[in-house]
């Protein structure tokens, strides 16, 4: 969320579950078959396209008890369902026992990637909800973040945060054919009750966003390979960006900075340099060197400490200009940059 402060933990925005009973799925999964899906391509039907029996079976599922018992002990929240954004997922099976998927957006699936773009929205999140309905268990879901793998069995319930979670998939076992691997899509708005308008706007943004990149995604299957590549490209690219952003920076880390820099900007510059330094050394202060394995924090720490570094540079590099012993002020900077970056090296 937008208002956010650096010095807690960030908390982790992926769940899981097993659905109660697996017999919806399986007459949910006979249906599916029974349409023939692409044996080349990946398949797919929206919740509004479906059938009015299996729009029931399916409304049953996204409702089980555990899912929601899953989200309320994790957000105790309010939880709504958005089926304009639910869809039933087909993966071909060359797709399954291949990641050289190169000529369509298949590939934004096998590169590290988040979902959605609205990741400083306020006080609502939208979660993505990937639920398995065979045990083709080939295909792996890796939230690099956290770091963990995740296979998506039959009546495995995986939920994440849709704008904020960096996610990719991977084969493996490129040397078996499973056949078509067919999972649900089901999407939920978590909001605190008071924020009722924040959960529909951002549900309502999500399902925009959504409508149009599923779109964009199919016409990159049927549209002619000269245009196919540049679009792929694009649509890869946006949401390589959304990752590295998060990944390496962080959204909210970004924002919480402008803030300082808004606020120095109005009272005293000092506010900015010492509000960085003092988020550095808070999550210094949780930080174990020895199999250290949360990405998040080290980004932190690494960010905050190189704001501020970058400040104190600055200030020695105006300092240097007025002043009269210019060899003890270049052999200072010369010494702090040298200890930067051994500790910067010491922390990746």
């Amino acid at each position: 969320m937008l208002f956010y402060f650096p010095y807690k933990h960030q908390k982790n925005r992926v769940y899981k579950c097993k659905i109660s009973d697996n017999t919806e799925i399986d007459k949910l999964r006979r249906w599916v078959m029974s349409q023939n899906p692409d044996d080349n391509n990946s398949s797919h039907w929206w919740y509004s396209e479906l059938p009015v029996d299996i729009s029931l079976l399916y409304y049953k599922i996204a409702s089980d008890k555990n899912i929601i018992t899953m989200f309320a002990k994790n957000t105790n929240k309010s939880i709504d369902i958005i089926n304009d954004m639910n869809e039933i997922y087909v993966t071909a099976p060359q797709k399954v026992i291949s990641s050289d998927v190169s000529n369509t957006s298949d590939k934004i699936f096998y590169t590290r990637h988040i979902d959605g773009p609205y990741f400083l929205f306020p006080f609502a999140s939208c979660y993505r909800v990937i639920l398995g309905l065979d045990d083709n268990s080939d295909v792996v879901t890796c939230f690099n973040m956290i770091p963990q793998d995740t296979i998506v069995r039959k009546g495995d319930v995986v939920a994440f945060d849709y704008h904020r979670e960096p996610h990719y998939i991977y084969n493996k076992n490129k040397d078996s054919n499973n056949g078509h691997r067919v999972i649900l899509k089901i999407h939920y708005c978590i909001y605190p009750r008071w924020a009722y308008y924040f959960g529909k706007v951002l549900s309502a943004l999500s399902i925009q966003y959504n409508r149009s990149f599923r779109n964009l995604f199919l016409f990159t299957l049927k549209t002619e390979e000269k245009y196919k590549n540049h679009i792929a490209y694009l649509m890869i690219l946006s949401t390589q960006i959304f990752h590295d952003i998060e990944y390496y920076i962080g959204y909210n880390n970004i924002s919480f900075a402008s803030m300082m820099y808004y606020i120095g900007c109005q009272t005293h510059y000092n506010i900015f340099l010492l509000g960085c330094l003092l988020i550095h050394y808070l999550r210094k202060t949780t930080y174990v060197p020895e199999n250290c394995k949360n990405i998040a924090l080290k980004r932190d720490i690494i960010f905050y400490y190189a704001i501020y570094s970058l400040q104190i540079y600055y200030i020695y590099y105006i300092y240097f200009l007025f002043s009269q012993n210019s060899y003890y002020t270049k052999s200072l900077l010369f010494i702090y940059i040298l200890n930067d970056m051994k500790y910067l090296y010491e922390l990746t």
